[in-house]
Order: structure tokens, then sequence, then C-alpha cells
């Protein structure tokens, strides 16, 4: 055999390395403020490529323009942040014009400078109430003072679509007050209802985006932090959202939209509130500071801990049926799959997961559901019936998965585990990194 001849055979023989994994990955290198030696979040960029995007799925839903009374989707469009109490009241509405760039926002008088500082993207954007009056929705109005105000405010909104080419074309409205609807109708505008659009607009994050939610389930952790640092046997289930409270302000959290702190028998079906129940030792205890935000963006953030000694058998169970819900689910989770495939494989206690006879013993219950995330709670993709639309999941969509079981007995109780999931090119990344594997054993 020749040299050349040899030398070929072994060359042929050679195995090729292995191709080094690609990773999926939106790193955090940074933390919330600015530095002059580090580009970090360009928020000129990003709020140009929000509403950008914005004016993308005005034209795809063929919608000419907007009002958006949602203070998540005024911020995602806007970037202006207004005291969170108008979240539970609608106070006012940004208009958004297609291609027409940043939305009109009203603002007072007295307020036009400083919003100007603050906000000089919006510089020629902002208007009073002599060319954008903002009726009260949710306030008294005899039908006359409720009519006049509404169409003063339908032809001020139509007079800015005719300026713009786009009074023809339908107007989406995500909720408001019937007077403003007939208001609207009465001179010539089609009204449409204005949720669907802007939740499909946000369903899949810039990366940037995800460096910021992120960023929010950090400082959740801080939260977490501060829990296993200063609780205690025998504090109420209040005393321990103050605790984690303060953590979460201190670390920068902007406010939290709720809270689920349960012990005990209270966890048995869960309530989603707190209350004064104290802490005993060898129970449960769920703990949800639900939604914490860092510049307009949240995570969906679940723990349980198990009060003053090591689980029981029966605590040990449950607890691990829910860790293996969670990891059931994750494993589902990539580009491709729909959420009524994931609806129908998710993890059943019972079913396909566990032994029914297992779950009879344990005289345990269980729920799990998944939500979308990010900007706004409970957004696209979701599922919760078999009428829900099906979405199908791409890379940067959010999930934000709950498992839940609670158990009868002396040494019962409930497990609550909550973890958002962000889709990456061939699977799912945890971005909730607080440890969820074992219970951890609090206020000793």
């Amino acid at each position: 055999m020749s040299a050349a001849t040899s030398k070929k055979r072994s060359s042929k023989g050679k195995r090729k390395a292995a191709e080094p994994e690609v990773l999926d990955t939106v790193p955090q290198r940074f933390g919330l403020n600015n530095v002059d030696w580090q580009q970090r979040i360009d928020w000129n960029d990003l709020r140009l490529k929000r509403v950008n995007r914005a004016h993308e799925f005005l034209a795809k839903h063929g919608l000419g323009a907007a009002i958006v009374y949602n203070h998540d989707r005024k911020r995602y469009l806007s970037a202006v942040w207004n005291h969170p109490y108008a979240k539970q009241i609608p106070d006012s509405f940004v208009l958004l014009i297609r291609d027409a760039g940043f939305p009109y926002v009203h603002v007072a008088p007295i307020d036009v400078g400083r919003v100007i500082e603050d906000c000089p993207w919006l510089t020629d954007r902002l208007l009073d109430d002599t060319d954008l009056l903002q009726p009260h929705i949710t306030r008294f109005h005899t039908p006359e003072t409720a009519k006049r105000e509404f169409a003063t405010c339908a032809t001020q909104v139509k007079r800015l679509l005719k300026k713009h080419g786009v009074a023809d074309l339908p107007i989406a409205i995500d909720y408001t007050a019937p007077s403003m609807v007939q208001a609207f109708e009465a001179k010539g505008m089609t009204v449409v209802d204005g949720s669907y659009w802007i939740d499909d607009c946000g369903m899949v994050k810039f990366d940037d985006e995800i460096v910021c939610m992120k960023t929010a389930a950090a400082i959740n952790e801080a939260g977490y932090g501060a829990v296993i640092r200063d609780v205690r046997v025998g504090m109420k289930e209040y005393e321990v959202q103050g605790i984690m409270a303060k953590g979460i302000y201190d670390a920068g959290g902007e406010y939290i939209e709720g809270w689920v702190v349960n012990a005990g028998d209270r966890g048995n079906p869960r309530s989603f509130n707190w209350a004064d129940r104290p802490l005993r030792p060898r129970e449960f205890m769920s703990l949800e500071a639900c939604h914490v935000n860092w510049c307009g963006y949240k995570v969906c953030y679940d723990r349980t801990f198990i009060i003053g000694a090591k689980p029981s058998e029966l605590q040990h169970e449950v607890y691990q049926t829910v860790v293996e819900m969670h990891d059931k689910f994750r494993e589902l989770l990539k580009p491709g799959v729909s959420t009524h495939e994931l609806a129908e494989k998710r993890p059943k206690p019972g079913e396909n997961m566990r032994t029914p006879e297992q779950i009879r013993k344990w005289r345990a219950t269980w729920s799990n559901h998944f939500g979308g995330m990010g900007i706004a709670w409970n957004s696209a993709p979701y599922f919760f019936s078999v009428d829900d639309p099906e979405f199908v999941l791409e890379r940067n969509m959010i999930l934000a998965y709950h498992g839940m079981m609670w158990a009868d007995g002396e040494d019962g109780g409930g497990v609550a585990i909550e973890n958002t999931y962000r889709i990456t090119d061939n699977g799912a990344e945890c971005m909730t990194k607080w440890p969820y594997e074992d219970a951890m054993i609090l206020g000793l």
C-alpha cells in the first residue's frame, strides 16, 4: 500500500469534530443605571422600534388609527410614565395615527414644559383640551354633558385623521364609554375593537425588551432575598409582604401590580390575596409579588417556601410534582409549537404524570395555566379554553407558566411556582432564576 493511499484512508477515517452548539441568548450585562464606558439600552432606538412596529400592525389589521387608554400600552407607544393609578382608572388616551410617528398625547398646559423636557421625542405631539379633549370615561356625566364633550372629542380626532389622510379607515378603541363610540360613529368614523391589534403587536419582543424583563426579574429576586434574610416564624403574611416590597423598591422597582401571600391552610385552596395569618412551623407559604415593573416591563414570578422545618414526605411529593410540571412544560416550548398543542400536552397530574392513585392518596387538587407577559399581564400568546385563538410560538415570544397543587391533611397546604419563559431558536430560556428545584426552608 502506498503512503498516499494510507494517508488518504486515515484521513477518511477521521471523525469530523462536533460543531459547537450555538446558544440563543440575550445577555444581561449591565444594571439599572447609565454609564459612559458601556453601551447599554439605546432608549431612543427602542422607542422608535416600538412605535414603528405599531404602525406595521395598524397596517396589518387595516386600521387608520388607534385610541389607546390602557396604561401599559400607552407607555409602549409613547414612553410616557404616568402614575400607576391610571391602570385602575383610565383617565386619558393617546392617539396613534398610521405612519405619522409617535402618538398624540394629551397634556395640561401647566405641564407642557416639563413633559417636553422629559420626553423631547413628543415635542410636536403634545395637545391640550383645545385640540384633543379627554372626557373622563369613569366619571358621572349628565347625558347632555357626555354628548357634548364626546362630540367635541370626535370632531378633534377626525380633524387629525384628515390631516394625515386616514379619515376613511377604521379607528380602533381599546376601551371607553358607549357615548364615545356613538359620537365617533355620528361623525362618520368606523370604530372597531382596539385590543387585538396592539396585543398582536407586542407578542414578539425585541432583544432590548428581553433585557428589560430580565432586569425586572432581578429586582423581584432582590425581594425574595430580603424575605430569606429577614422573615421569621410568627410573622404575619402582611409583614412578609412589607419585607419583600421594601427589597423590591430598594432594588429599583417602579411598582408592584398585586400580591399573593398564602401561609398554611390559606394555600388550600389558593387565595389570591394576603391577610394577617401568622407563619407557623412545618407549613408552606407561597409568595408572589405580581408583575414587578421596570421601565414598563414585567415578569410573572411565584415561589413557595416551607416554614421552619424540612418538608414532610407528603409536602415533598406535592412540591416535587409542581417542579416536575415546570420541567415537562419547558420541554414542550420551542418555535413552531402552537398554544393549543401546549394545552393538550401540558402536565396534568393523574393523567400524563403521577398516577390517579397518588393524587387520591394525597387528596390533592392541581391547576396550571399559561399566558403572555412582558408589557401587559395575560397578553398573547395565551390559552384558557379551546375557543381561544391558536398562536404559533416564535423566538422572543414570552410565556408565563403557573403550576399549582394543594393537598388536604395536617401537613398539606398549597404549592405554587411560576416562571417566565422566553422562546429561543430551539427551546426556551427561564428568565426567573430564583431556585425552585427544592423547597427552601424559611424563618430559622
